[in-house]
């Protein structure tokens, strides 16, 4: 598909040796280029913007720098949060290696200073604010970004967009990142940087006051010079802050404090400046491009089926196998709960004795592409499924150590849209992310099950199937988001009363001990069934917001469970 529009404001034309598609992107435009790659204005089959960071060839035979992107990219997924643009896929192994994520309309901060001098009144706060909270969540992930400066973050409309982890570092990481040299941007590095330390979350903290007090007086802290000029200033004078209003001022004092022991953590930073709204009210917000610039781009759409024509004729064939042998939707999807012999417990849940088994990356087998230091985890490691934190509305599949130690987040669901039918019965559309590089991970209708009710004698949960078949999603780099439905037939009648369902996502590496899940299993949401009133002509309600299941137990039961049966009956009865 060819655009005959004018390229948006920000984008360079393709040049001659350019790729024309990088996995679902359609490349039409240049954000940038630097020594190490080329950064592409690209767009998907779902309209999504995006920017799609590509490896020059040249570097893409170097094992090392291969490495080091595949790094950047871990770490990449691992950080979500308002202000940092989101993943939206990558592919480390490919000819040209690339990274894609939101593309953030807008200028970075030094190019906006330089053009229209320092930010004014409440813009400031907001800076301040997003890049601090954009720090908290880099931080909670084990990352310490060590690259803060103007030209790393974007004045969207929303609020400012911290970027580039390409010399970020995991805490636990070490052997990639220690090459004896510093790290950083003369002018934004920390006095312990200088000294020879190692970076950490404190000198994260130095650097984002030193850009407050930029993007608050178009200055840095420690004036301009040659890089030893700077360097003598950060390590033995003062900051100067003039022009920076109180109390921001105080807070950017203890944040460039020569002793990083006596700064604040990015949370108190945060905890310290007043809200006042996520937007900026200046000049950024007249910058935005609107999305329709970007659609004339966009590549043909492929259906759900036609991408994943294989995965359905197997599916379908696996159904037609078992209705043959007079084995029902339900009856399938019990057997695969409780263990069954005909499925066995999937590699990497737990056996019998509740030991790990291995290839718990789903299928059943190690991904042959597997990089080795997550070689013992697939081979020994344990699935979980619980609500992503910052979002109640989506379950996390997760493959950890036994111990409690490392970890991989490898599929997102999005489970917050959902209708009703007259009979009480739901449809879920499920939006699922693959938040590795490597590998593959199946997703079948009888990895999901409803729940209606928890009784306090219950110690595992009864459940209904889903009426779907086969295999709804095949998830890899290349093809790294899905969307299907799950239908639930309850079997109930409309009531004109309130009433509450359970839905669990329960991989077969999560069924333990040859038993159906807990009632303790934390991998469900609840959804709302908002009756009419009995004075209210009936219809179908408007759906809810899902919120997670409160699995926590008490005295072996979750009493703060949405279908926990003695809520239920307070909830039906109004």
């Amino acid at each position: 598909m060819t655009s005959t529009s004018p390229l948006p404001s920000g984008v360079l034309p393709l040049v001659p040796g350019d790729p024309s598609h990088l996995g679902p992107f359609r490349l039409f435009g240049r954000l940038g280029s630097g020594g190490m790659g080329v950064v592409y204005a690209a767009v998907d089959g779902n309209d999504r913007r995006a920017a799609v960071k590509c490896v020059h060839r040249s570097h893409a035979a170097d094992r090392e720098f291969r490495a080091r992107f595949a790094r950047e990219v871990r770490l990449v997924r691992r950080v979500r949060a308002k202000s940092v643009p989101a993943f939206l896929g990558a592919d480390t192994r490919a000819d040209l290696p690339w990274m894609a994520t939101e593309y953030v309309p807008g200028p970075t901060l030094d190019r906006y200073v330089r053009e229209h001098g320092p930010l004014r009144g409440m813009d400031v706060s907001v800076f301040a604010r997003g890049v601090a909270e954009a720090l908290v969540a880099v931080h909670a992930a084990g990352v310490v970004h060590r690259d803060l400066k103007p030209g790393n973050v974007i004045l969207s409309p929303d609020g400012p967009k911290v970027l580039d982890f390409g010399i970020a570092r995991a805490a636990e990481e070490s052997a990639l990142t220690r090459t004896g040299g510093l790290v950083g941007t003369p002018g934004w590095i920390s006095p312990e940087q200088y000294g020879g330390a190692e970076a950490t979350e404190r000198s994260d903290v130095f650097a984002w006051a030193g850009l407050v007090a930029y993007a608050a007086t178009g200055n840095g802290p420690f004036g301009e010079g040659t890089s030893d000029v700077v360097a003598a200033r950060v390590l033995s004078e003062p900051p100067s802050l003039v022009g920076v209003a109180e109390p921001l001022r105080g807070l950017l004092e203890r944040a460039l404090d020569k002793d990083p022991g006596r700064r604040p953590t990015a949370v108190e930073a945060v905890a310290a400046i007043e809200p006042v709204g996520g937007t900026f009210t200046g000049a950024p917000r007249a910058l935005a491009e609107s999305a329709e610039a970007w659609s004339g781009y966009a590549p043909p759409r492929r259906s759900w089926p036609r991408r994943h024509r294989r995965a359905l004729s197997l599916g379908a064939a696996g159904l037609t196998l078992a209705l043959v042998a007079g084995v029902g939707l339900w009856a399938l999807s019990e057997e695969r709960l409780a263990g069954d012999g005909a499925t066995g417990n999937v590699a990497g849940g737990t056996g019998s004795e509740g030991e790990p088994v291995g290839g718990a990356g789903g299928g059943g087998s190690i991904p042959a592409d597997v990089p080795e230091e997550y070689r013992d985890l697939y081979e020994n490691g344990i699935v979980t499924v619980a609500p992503d934190e910052n979002a109640g509305d989506t379950l996390v599949r997760t493959i950890g150590s036994d111990g409690g130690g490392d970890a991989l987040d490898q599929v997102r669901l999005d489970m917050s849209e959902h209708t009703w039918s007259y009979n009480m019965s739901p449809t879920i559309t499920v939006t699922a992310e693959y938040l590795l590089d490597f590998g593959e991970l199946r997703i079948h209708s009888n990895d999901f099950a409803m729940v209606e009710r928890i009784e306090p004698e219950d110690t595992h949960l009864t459940t209904v199937p889903a009426n779907s078949g086969g295999t709804l999603a095949v998830l890899s780099p290349e093809e790294p988001t899905a969307e299907f439905s799950l239908v639930f037939v309850t079997g109930g009648n409309a009531s004109e009363r309130d009433d509450v369902f359970a839905v669990y996502y329960v991989p077969g590496e999560v069924a333990h001990g040859g038993t159906r899940p807990e009632v303790g299993y934390p991998g469900g949401l609840c959804y709302l069934w908002r009756g009419a009133g009995m004075s209210e002509s009936y219809g179908v309600p408007d759906p809810e917001e899902p919120t997670p299941f409160d699995a926590t137990l008490s005295e072996g039961s979750p009493t703060n469970g949405c279908v926990y049966g003695p809520n239920k009956d307070l909830l039906s009865n109004g």
